[in-house]
């Protein structure tokens, strides 16, 4: 059960945050968001707020902004339907009414000729009342009606297609640029909890019932040499003990001016990938001692989102590569299942590790959500840059299929990567 809420909440705090970069850089450049979800299905809860309906939803898995677009805008209005309208002075709809679930007054009933919602804004029908046919003109504020539910129809000028190349690169932009906040700001949270690691050779920690403690080794210990090898921080001394092998090791440690010598044996540790390959190591149960006045948190934030970042790019890196030389394979990636499994195993070790992996998801999300593939950010943000260098922008069905391409390939690669997290896990 707690790996569940731990998936959950992770997840549920990754979305949120993605999709709150790009609401905000939305309503910053006056796009229209008539949705913000969280999680996706049925809708379990909404609020409306400025034209946006806040929902959350059944399945705590994935979420979304919908921004008023060409694309996304729905017509209601099909020829021969009879509907109700409210008008201004200039004789342009404020309101169409799809029902009677209203108390509007002074309204005129009409049937729909034809309607144009997406570019013209216009709507031509017959006034039952005299048979004249008009076209009517959409208010820049205009809302359809149904019922007793308000949903404004969003204008042109509210619309992502309106909006500079500037403007609509940062409202893409701003998702991963979130996710990369996120992981800056828990990895400060990370720094004021607990410090940093120190690179000195010192015992932070004695494990129970560990080759240390048995050696009569305590924390604050400093280890100055292994087998007669000089140690020059943590790292060499690690490198010294995986080299040294399984056999027994001779350290002399100094605490407070006091040397002393201490005789101990390594023991083997396993750990199983999520792939399910077993790599072994050698340790001594000691871990690294915490610094927390040496580094500014800001600073250090800063540090382990770049680090982090540099060695997701690589990993994707090596992925790419993989693939045109033929090792590659669907155990290389994660998919859901993938991930609940080790955010369970994470969430075992406690709440300091929980926010560490939450980190690092965070960081992995905003770079895959980079990559130039059609439906994620990073391709939608190709498009936009195509526009910004040409001065025009891409034809619109080159553009629509590409995305489609995009989708059906994401699809596939979810699906195979889901059955390979099946297999690996549960088969």
């Amino acid at each position: 059960m707690t790996g569940i809420l731990a998936f959950i909440v992770v997840f549920g705090v990754l979305v949120t945050v993605h999709e709150l970069g790009h609401l905000i850089f939305a309503k910053r450049a006056g796009i229209m968001c008539p949705e913000f979800a969280i999680g996706m299905g049925p809708k379990i809860f909404s609020y409306k707020y400025n034209d946006t309906l806040y929902t959350i939803r059944l399945l705590p898995v994935g979420g979304y902004v919908r921004m008023a677009s060409n694309d996304m805008e729905t017509n209601p209005l099909n020829a021969g339907m009879r509907i109700q309208l409210k008008v201004n002075n200039e004789n342009e709809i404020t309101h169409i009414l799809l029902d009677d679930k209203h108390n509007f007054t002074n309204i005129e009933e009409v049937e729909v000729v034809s309607s144009d919602l997406s570019k013209e804004m216009v709507v031509t029908a017959t006034r039952l009342h005299d048979q004249e046919e008009i076209t009517y003109h959409i208010a820049d504020e205009a809302y359809y009606v149904e019922n007793s539910d308000l949903e404004r129809i969003a204008p042109q000028s509210a619309r992502f297609e309106s909006k500079s190349v500037w403007k609509r690169f940062m409202t893409l932009f701003a998702g991963p640029l979130f996710n990369f906040l996120l992981a800056f700001v828990l990895f400060v949270l990370l720094f004021y909890i607990q410090g940093r690691p120190s690179d000195e050779p010192v015992a932070g920690l004695i494990g129970e019932d560990s080759p240390a403690e048995e050696a009569g080794l305590e924390v604050g210990d400093r280890i100055d040499s292994i087998n007669g090898t000089e140690i020059r921080d943590w790292d060499h001394m690690t490198e010294v003990i995986q080299s040294e092998g399984d056999t027994e090791l001779t350290l002399e440690t100094t605490r407070d001016s006091e040397n002393r010598t201490l005789e101990l044996t390594p023991e083997v540790m396993s750990n199983e990938l999520p792939d399910g390959e077993v790599v072994e190591r050698l340790i001594i149960g000691i871990g690294q001692d915490r610094e927390t006045g040496t580094v500014a948190p800001i600073w250090w934030g800063l540090e382990q989102t770049y680090a982090m970042s540099t060695l997701i790019f690589e990993l994707v890196g090596q992925l790419f590569f993989s693939i045109f030389d033929g090792t590659f394979s669907f155990d290389m990636l994660n998919g859901p299942v993938g991930i609940y499994k080790v955010t369970e195993e994470v969430a075992a070790q406690g709440l300091i590790t929980l926010i560490n992996f939450t980190a690092v998801l965070s960081v992995n999300l905003g770079i895959m959500n980079l990559l130039p593939i059609p439906a994620l950010d990073g391709g939608r943000i190709l498009f936009v840059l195509y526009e910004g260098i040409f001065r025009k922008p891409l034809n619109r069905k080159v553009e629509i299929n590409i995305q489609l391409l995009g989708v059906l390939f994401l699809l596939v690669i979810m699906v195979l990567v889901t059955w390979n997290d099946i297999k690996t896990f549960f088969l």
